[in-house]
């Protein structure tokens, strides 16, 4: 019953959706498929799929095992599994991809280089993990804060000490 479903939840789970007016600049990262209608401008990796809306503008990398474009994008696009550009979708940059998994739809436009990969060489282009997004405890980073939170709490119970004192 529960903790049985062996599926991923990146796939069966709704996208992250970065809507019109948004504009993100940067890295993204992501297990669950990412729908794209406002600007973003960086990189884009997800170890599920990458939709481009109609009104997106991307300037980017995107790393995915599939892409779907319907809007604007430049950059290099990399897919583990399949690209395809819908009938408004523009691509101007480079595409790697597995030989047979390109799809372009009529009125869909790409300029650009398609180079064809092995399963190996497509698994070494694209993320193997998403990266932690918190530090571990292990590392310096936590320690130092611990040990300010540390210092500030003695100074905080020396105060108190220094009041009660004033009190006798």
């Amino acid at each position: 019953m529960f903790g049985k479903n062996k599926k991923s939840p990146a796939f069966n789970s709704a996208p992250t959706y970065i809507g019109r007016g948004m504009r993100i600049e940067g890295k993204i990262w992501g297990m669950r498929p990412i729908w794209i209608d406002g600007e973003v401008h960086g990189t884009i990796d997800s170890i599920s799929e990458v939709i481009i809306g109609e009104f997106a503008k991307v300037d980017a990398t995107i790393r995915a095992a599939s892409i779907k474009v319907n809007g604007s994008v430049e950059g290099e696009l990399f897919a583990s599994n399949s690209i395809e550009i819908m009938s408004k979708g523009r691509v101007r940059g480079n595409i790697t991809n597995l030989a047979g998994s390109l799809v372009i739809q009529t009125g869909g436009i790409f300029e650009g280089q398609c180079l064809t990969a092995t399963e190996e060489k497509m698994k070494k282009l694209l993320p193997e993990q998403i990266p932690k997004l918190l530090p571990d405890e292990s590392s310096g980073s936590v320690k130092k804060l611990e040990s300010s939170q540390n210092i500030e709490d003695s100074n905080s119970e020396e105060t108190e000490k220094l009041t009660e004192e004033e009190k006798v």
